[in-house]
């Protein structure tokens, strides 16, 4: 009898269904919730991985820690970046550097829904993800401790598992990807439209 996969992202609520044509902006709370999701997800990848996860729990926090000093002000993720404009500490780098996290995240799990080898080693899947989206915000010394971290990420029976369940996830990654790169397309527009697409030193 096969073990339970690491990962059912049929049991994840995932990021909030937000109609992006109709000018609906993002609504913070979902946002954050989703996020801590994906952090989780990223947990049962092992220990070796908590490098990773504290750094975008504490992105996730910051951002948390702002939005409940007023739910109602803050309702939507644009009007907490921009009421809070010049904290850069608890705003726009929290919100920049989790979209980028986010965005690793989700083209890792992409590479992986898209290979129809349906390759065990994920190793690869990983390092691609790394090299087209933190990679170019990384100084060399991480990013060979980043490389070195990658090397232990499980297969993919462990962590989506085989058979039927491996399927069940395979299509709620249909499902739950888009949705995912929706939001990150949206936050990064947004992020450069108001000159909040670079850390400030």
């Amino acid at each position: 009898m096969s073990a339970e996969p690491r990962i059912q992202f049929k049991k994840l609520k995932g990021f909030p269904d937000v109609d992006f044509n109709d000018n609906v902006k993002i609504p913070t709370h979902e946002f954050l919730m989703a996020s801590k999701e994906v952090v989780m997800t990223i947990e049962s990848f092992g220990k070796l991985f908590a490098p990773v996860t504290k750094d975008m729990q504490g992105n996730v926090d910051k951002l948390t820690k702002c939005f409940l000093k007023n739910p109602i002000k803050y309702e939507f993720l644009d009007s907490l970046i921009l009421e809070n404009k010049e904290d850069q500490v608890f705003s726009s780098d929290a919100l920049l550097w989790l979209k980028r996290a986010l965005e690793l995240i989700h083209k890792f799990f992409e590479n992986i829904l898209n290979d129809v080898s349906f390759s065990e080693n994920l190793k690869d899947h990983l390092q691609t993800a790394y090299d087209c989206t933190l990679k170019q915000y990384h100084g060399w010394i991480v990013q060979n401790t980043v490389t070195l971290i990658y090397r232990w990420v499980p297969n993919r029976s462990e962590l989506l598992g085989n058979g039927d369940s491996h399927q069940e996830n395979l299509v709620a990654l249909k499902t739950y990807l888009p949705v995912m790169g929706m939001h990150l397309n949206y936050i990064d527009r947004f992020l450069k439209e108001n000159s909040l697409a670079q850390v400030k030193k």
